[in-house]
């Protein structure tokens, strides 16, 4: 893995001004932000159920796969993906649920992305990215997120989710929340949101995410590189994926 490469291209990231300065103003603003974001929410499901099936597959007979580590890893994030705490006591939410639930609360109809993960169960992901009720940005970002899944590959899906997501989702996500924090937008559910994750994901998972690359690559080089060149895919996917919303929806 070339760590110094993928260090160089996260830092680049963190500087985008859709995330670095105050580019949400006003409600209208967050909706053109949610409207788009809410799919990368569900595609990182996709991703995050996809290597679980390589690391912890479900099934009987049990057979164990890699490390303890390994599948304690994914294990921890699907749970909090698919079931996490919401802001109703004793009511759990996945986190695509719990985003839908802020879309709500700043005056956007759900209904079409409610029925998104139908969609794509009934005509399948690569013909459901192609409905033009899909914003450009999202369907761009999406077809870069599924050629993850499709490799099939735990070492290149494991670096795509650890360092071109969950490395950089505390910051940014933190920093979205303050934007909104500064204009003091009526955004209470997505706030709580936004500042549950800086909670989840600024814990360990990123330290441990590199043990377990080390782990799915071992001694194989071309695995090393397959893995890197996925993080930096991943890495300039969302640089592009922030460019595609600024061009067509923000002026700075």
């Amino acid at each position: 893995m070339d760590w110094k490469l993928i260090e160089k291209a996260q830092w680049k990231l963190r500087q985008h001004p859709l995330t670095s300065r105050q580019s949400i103003g006003c409600v209208e603003d967050l909706i053109v932000f949610m409207e788009n974001h809410v799919y990368a929410v569900w595609d990182f499901m996709c991703l995050t159920k996809q290597l679980q099936h390589h690391l912890a597959p479900s099934g009987s007979p049990w057979v164990p796969r890699y490390s303890a580590s390994a599948r304690r890893w994914i294990n921890e994030i699907v749970l909090g993906e698919e079931s996490d705490i919401s802001l109703e006591s004793g009511v759990h939410l996945s986190h695509f649920e719990s985003y839908i639930v802020g879309m709500k609360e700043i005056g956007i109809n759900t209904e079409w992305i409610e029925n998104w993960p139908n969609l794509v169960s009934e005509i399948g992901w690569g013909n459901a990215i192609q409905h033009p009720r899909v914003p450009e940005p999202a369907k761009y970002f999406m077809a870069q997120t599924k050629k993850f899944v499709d490799s099939d590959k735990p070492w290149i899906i494991c670096s795509a989710l650890a360092l071109g997501r969950e490395d950089l989702l505390p910051e940014q996500f933190g920093s979205v929340l303050g934007q909104l924090e500064a204009v003091e937008i009526p955004s209470y559910v997505f706030r709580w949101y936004l500042a549950r994750h800086v909670e989840v994901d600024g814990n360990d998972h990123g330290p441990a995410s590199r043990k377990l690359l080390e782990e799915l690559c071992g001694d194989d080089p071309v695995k090393h590189q397959e893995a890197t060149d996925a993080a930096l895919d991943a890495i300039k996917a969302r640089e592009k994926y922030w460019d595609l919303i600024i061009q067509r929806n923000y002026s700075f």
